[in-house]
């Protein structure tokens, strides 16, 4: 590779920001032969002419404005009418999903028992006692009456009612006993359970494609499965009470049916009647509920994100007091309060309309059964006992109807809950098929192609780019720059395979990216972004991103060194093993924004890929920490390919070439010099930063 070579400070208008130092290099060749470092021929193909900039165009020249302007727009106009191949995809592809049946009440109760089997097997005995000892609790009361008040009406011997009251107290009270212990076990393992169903969606969300963490329709059925997962009355565990409740109430019905049916077969079928029109109402009421509830969700996000985002995290502090925040967030949450009341209050009316309905079928439920036993007593056909064992077993039989029922209606409830959370599951990973990356890529210079490359956000009109042919050279230092929504960070995100393109494709040493398995091809870029996320582990950790064991500690002392940090780690108090954020520790260190920059810096050092990306990181930094990471960018990116996305235009001087991006389009490419020596968009938007650092520089006279 030929060796990089940097513009004599003349050669250009001032620089609008810090200078790079004076190179002890021999002296550059004037800008018009400036040239960027030769690619080996075997890994790099050739490249196409981009459009709008015709084959063999001169480095520097701006893009021909019939190629980027009135063809290009014709091109990308009938293509946004005719639609993109991936946007007709994704209406077939919801078109399916909306026929597509959801999971059966069967398949959710099955999947959350074997869930049960391998977090806590020992759960499952005592979900079945607790089923034994309720429906005998509501049992022993029905036959009690019969023996006790019978065999004392009649005569009977005194020890044989106390004998018959001791036996059913006994069974009563060991009933209740064991019930109380398998409750508490169930209460208690179950949080296990829970914690483990929590754990599994947030696996989900790491193994998620993340093209699909910007989706806002991803992100209500993350939030209505969450339910799922977020109480111990709904969803997971929800449904398995009542199935628990159910099961009890199927075994009382039994029992007390086989009592009733005694007096009379007919008497069962009229009250079976009577309980199918409350449950036709209850099931219509429950329907209209879930409508609701789901046409709260993003109601209750946005309520989530105000309570404990926006007003609750301290991050958000010094904003919301000095731009006084405080009474336009309190206005949003209140605002979304009142659409909450305003929803809840049509689910309130719905049920009180239903409970006014049931309380008449009720009453007049009870008036025909007590008609019935009365008259039957009257004409002696019935003993004092057998009326109140009829009159209990009657009750208790309504009580089962009604109880399995509305389990039943409560487990279809909470089938909607489970199945938003198996459907959240269900949404596609990382596509992990293809073969690996060869380790040999990872200790050498990368080329990486576009070939009329095209993306489009979902639901978006415009394509974020449109037809984008480029080479990124391997050993290569790229800059590249425009204006806010010029596609800067699409171009990244695709590079990274973060995003698929929607057309076209991406090479790498000339083969298809999509050919290797994605985890593998993260392995070979080092990013550093604008917006730096730190987590709440040690510093150790945030820098190799690793298990504590598996963390190379020298190489991590390394690392911070080099990215300018060393100083201020080494003054706390555990070193790099300190924890950061205060969100989990109370001695946890809050870091700068500056010094954020530069541990995202010390981590992309750390895991040393072979294609480093700094992606505006110079934003949070001020001019001297600016200015020591330009002069250490030699030897950050020594042998490696570099990738440098920023709006201050000074550090592309020191790239070996410079890609403008506008419109979504590579409107021009070239030396830092060789854009400058022409009138190129490029040129300007140097000029314009430029002005504004020679006027902050001017002292005035006197």
């Amino acid at each position: 590779m030929s060796e990089k070579t940097t513009p004599a400070p003349k050669a250009a208008p001032s620089s609008p920001g810090p200078q790079k130092p004076e190179p002890q290099a021999a002296a550059s060749p004037p800008a018009a032969e400036a040239q960027p470092p030769e690619a080996p021929a075997s890994p790099c193909p050739a490249p196409e002419p981009a459009p709008g900039r015709a084959s063999g165009e001169e480095e520097g020249q701006p893009a021909d404005k019939k190629g980027s302007g009135e063809g290009g727009g014709a091109q990308a106009g009938s293509r946004n009418e005719a639609g993109t191949p991936k946007k007709d995809a994704e209406k077939n592809e919801k078109k399916k999903e909306k026929k597509k049946p959801r999971y059966s009440n069967l398949s959710n109760i099955r999947y959350v028992l074997a869930g049960i089997r391998e977090y806590d097997p020992r759960l499952l005995p005592y979900l079945a006692l607790n089923i034994l000892c309720a429906a005998a609790i509501q049992f022993i009361p029905v036959l009690m009456p019969k023996y006790i008040i019978n065999e004392a009406a009649m005569g009977g011997s005194a020890a044989l009612v106390v004998a018959y009251s001791a036996g059913f107290g006994a069974l009563l009270l060991l009933a209740r006993a064991w019930g109380s212990i398998s409750r508490w076990n169930i209460g208690t393992r179950f949080v296990t359970v829970r914690l483990r169903f929590i754990a599994r969606a947030g696996a989900k969300f790491i193994r998620m494609d993340y093209q699909k963490l910007e989706d806002p329709d991803m992100l209500d059925l993350a939030q209505k499965g969450d339910r799922a997962t977020g109480s111990n009355d709904v969803g997971i565990e929800g449904i398995m009470h009542r199935v628990q409740n159910g099961a009890s109430s199927l075994l009382v019905l039994l029992s007390a049916g086989a009592v009733v049916a005694l007096l009379n077969p007919l008497l069962v079928l009229a009250i079976l009647l009577l309980l199918a029109v409350n449950q036709v109402i209850l099931w219509k009421v429950w329907k209209k509920d879930k409508e609701e509830n789901d046409a709260l969700s993003p109601v209750w996000r946005k309520l989530w994100y105000l309570n404990n985002e926006a007003m609750s995290n301290f991050q958000f502090g010094k904003d919301v007091r000095l731009f006084s925040l405080r009474h336009f967030l309190l206005g949003q949450f209140d605002a979304e309060v009142r659409r909450r009341l305003d929803g809840q209050s049509r689910i309130w009316r719905l049920w009180m309309g239903a409970s006014v309905t049931f309380a008449f079928l009720s009453l007049l439920q009870e008036i025909l059964l007590y008609v019935f036993l009365i008259s039957g007593v009257i004409n002696g056909r019935i003993l004092i006992g057998d009326f109140l064992m009829y009159s209990t077993g009657i009750h208790t039989f309504i009580n089962a109807v009604n109880g399995l029922m509305n389990n039943l209606i409560g487990i279809r409830q909470q089938n909607e809950v489970v199945a938003d959370y198996r459907e959240f599951l269900d949404l596609p990973d990382i596509p992990d098929g293809g073969e690996p990356v060869p380790d040999a890529l990872l200790h050498e210079p990368l080329c990486f192609a576009f070939r009329h490359v095209t993306f489009r956000y979902p639901g978006q009109d415009q394509d974020a780019l449109h037809d984008v042919s480029f080479t990124i050279r391997p050993g290569e230092r790229l800059a590249v720059v425009g204006l806010n929504g010029a596609g800067k960070s699409t171009f990244l995100k695709l590079l990274t395979r973060l995003y698929e393109p929607d057309e076209g494709e991406i090479l790498l040493n000339g083969k298809n990216v999509r050919d290797y398995r994605r985890a593998d091809y993260f392995r070979l870029f080092a990013p550093v972004f604008q917006e730096t996320q730190l987590f709440a582990f040690t510093v150790a950790e945030n820098v190799g991103m690793k298990e504590p064991a598996e963390v190379d500690r020298p190489r991590v002392e390394r690392s911070l060194q080099t990215a300018g940090l060393w100083e201020k780690i080494a003054a706390l108090p555990g070193g790099i093993d300190h924890s950061l954020l205060k969100v989990v520790r109370e001695d946890g260190v809050e870091l700068s924004g500056g010094e954020s920059a530069k541990l995202a810096l010390a981590r992309a050092l750390y895991k040393d890929a072979p294609c480093i990306l700094l992606d505006e990181p110079t934003a949070a930094l001020d001019s001297l920490a600016e200015e020591r990471l330009y002069q250490q960018f030699d030897g950050m990116t020594q042998g490696k390919t570099a990738l440098y996305i920023s709006h201050r235009l000074a550090s592309t001087r020191f790239c070996d070439r410079i890609a403008v991006l506008e419109g979504g389009r590579v409107i021009e490419e070239g030396t830092h010099d060789s854009l400058m020596a022409r009138p190129t968009r490029y040129a300007e938007l140097f000029e314009t930063q430029a002005k504004y650092y020679r006027k902050e520089t001017e002292v005035p006279a006197g």
